[in-house]
């Protein structure tokens, strides 16, 4: 017979889960109704879980003795396996005949050059390039507040010339990468001399407005990067010519304020300047000039 009895939560009197407590004549409580639910799985529970410790047990300890076997088993066969294999000794080597036509060794060496002569040259070709720019611009920073304004407009000329002067040297010496690299730093130096002249009022360019003075050095780096890189045949230099030539015209513009149509006329002039670029380059057989590269005949 189940035990459905409890006591009463209300008045600690006996009370059952069919009849409710005989006390206060409450119904039967959920809570405690639950409460005897779970003591019955608790206990029908208890004996499955025993049992299932039992089968865990018996399986380990049969799991145990298997790999103890299978071992004890697998260092026989490797034993015999061993006993069986004969040993040879190990054959000498035979030299061939003076003047053979063996197969050549596949070992380099002892001294052989582990890079070539043309990566050699490039590296020590940058390194100098490195510390020559590194004098010139301790020079440069030493020399300025020594100098007056003309000194300084030397100054500044020398480095971006000699700058510019180190790619011709590189593209005939075959040193393409090297030669880019310095085009770019010596067309930076052209932006960086015009920015100079104006900070220290070179003939007097800062009575002009600050637009149309931009829009100048614009123009002029534009020109000289066109020029350059149709004289060194370089590919940067076409790249930097189109990069500065695209402020010039909003920058002339800007002093005479347009409206929003007059910007949009404005813009609409630098695409079509980009647009006759890229058709000229196009038709004009100048993309062997754009790369770099002579057209063939």
């Amino acid at each position: 017979m189940d035990d459905t009895g409890y006591p009463c939560p209300a008045c600690g009197a006996p009370a059952d889960l069919n009849t409710g407590c005989t006390g206060c004549r409450r119904a039967p409580d959920p809570a405690a109704a639950e409460v005897v639910r779970l003591g019955r799985e608790v206990a029908r529970l208890g004996p499955e879980v025993e049992r299932a410790r039992q089968t865990y047990v018996e399986l380990a300890g049969r799991l145990a003795a298997t790999s103890r076997r299978r071992a004890e088993l697998a260092a026989i066969v490797r034993a015999g396996v061993a006993a069986s294999v004969p040993v040879h000794p190990a054959p000498l080597p035979v030299s061939g005949p003076p003047g053979g036509s063996g197969a050549p060794a596949e070992s380099t060496a002892p001294g052989a050059a582990e890079t070539s002569t043309r990566t050699v040259q490039g590296l020590l070709f940058v390194l100098g390039g490195l510390l020559l720019g590194t004098a010139a611009v301790v020079f440069t920073a030493v020399a300025w507040a020594a100098v007056g304004v003309g000194g300084r407009a030397l100054i500044l000329a020398a480095v971006t010339a000699l700058v510019l002067a180190v790619p011709l040297l590189a593209v005939r010496r075959g040193l393409r990468g090297t030669a880019e690299t310095f085009a770019a730093v010596g067309l930076l130096l052209v932006v960086l001399d015009g920015y100079a002249a104006w900070s220290v009022d070179l003939a007097g360019v800062t009575g002009w407005p600050g637009s149309r003075y931009a829009a100048l050095v614009g123009g002029a780096s534009a020109a000289v990067a066109a020029a350059y890189g149709r004289w060194s045949r370089l590919t940067g230099p076409w790249f930097a010519a189109l990069l500065a030539a695209q402020p010039v015209l909003p920058l002339l513009a800007v002093e005479a304020r347009p409206g929003p149509g007059g910007w949009a006329l404005v813009l609409l002039g630098v695409a079509l300047l980009d647009l006759a670029v890229l058709v000229a380059l196009r038709d004009g057989g100048r993309p062997a000039r754009l790369t770099g590269r002579v057209p063939d005949p």
